[in-house]
């Protein structure tokens, strides 16, 4: 694709105008899941895009943009300026994409507890230190919808884990595995939408001190007497 950069015409700086410059459109969608998101019943990830535009014979500075299809304003961005021969606008909230990420099943894992000692300090108040221990599986699916009337060439899908969530697999696969990222890359018919399914793991663990009964800290002073 192919574009033309034009001052307004209010503007006489004619250095600025650029005839049939190369340009991509980029939609691209990064999310993760929490302990505290992972479990809800709908979430609502917004996908993003933004315009990459090179082989510029003058540089271009920051500044605003206006996107023009025929005579009528398609979107307003901003770009911070060109560098070398190449520049890009800021990224804006694609609105002819909407994601629907909602829970599918949650299956609790076998909880598992160990035991271990509390600090001389604190043995005249606790007994033991016990950590509970258990993962998780979740499974999720996302549903991206084009509201368009025109495909969506290439939306890539970026899941990030982190040391709270991690992925497990997907329907389908990602096309890049490289931990902590997973990405895919989607084509989507005009008003037509795909669905990712995801299964991830919350690892879950509590530590908590038992509190000795009374009659164990009664026993406990008697001993130091």
């Amino acid at each position: 694709m192919k574009a033309n950069l034009e001052t307004r015409k209010s503007v006489r700086l004619n250095w600025f105008k650029q005839k049939k410059v190369p340009f991509t459109l980029e939609r691209t969608m990064e999310w993760s899941y929490y302990k505290s998101n992972v479990t809800l019943n709908e979430l609502r990830p917004i996908a993003q895009k933004q315009y990459i535009f090179s082989e510029l014979k003058n540089p271009i500075p920051s500044t605003n943009i206006i996107m023009f299809e025929g005579d009528l304003p398609q979107a307003y961005m901003d770009t911070t300026g060109s560098v070398g021969d190449k520049f890009s606008t800021d990224k804006i909230h694609d609105t002819s994409v909407t994601i629907i990420d909602r829970i599918v099943k949650a299956d609790q894992g076998e909880e598992k507890v160990t035991k271990k000692p509390v600090p001389p300090h604190e043995a005249h108040m606790f007994k033991e230190i016990q950590i509970h221990e258990r993962k998780d599986k979740i499974t999720r699916k996302l549903t991206v919808k084009n509201e368009s009337h025109r495909p969506v060439a290439i939306l890539e899908l970026t899941f990030i884990e982190n040391n709270e969530i991690q992925f497990i697999k997907s329907n389908p696969a990602p096309k890049v595995t490289d931990a902590p990222e997973y990405k895919w890359e989607m084509e989507i018919p005009a008003e037509s939408s795909i669905v990712i399914e995801i299964l991830v793991e919350n690892n879950i663990k509590n530590v908590y001190k038992i509190e000795k009964n009374d009659d164990e800290k009664i026993k406990q002073q008697h001993s130091r007497m």
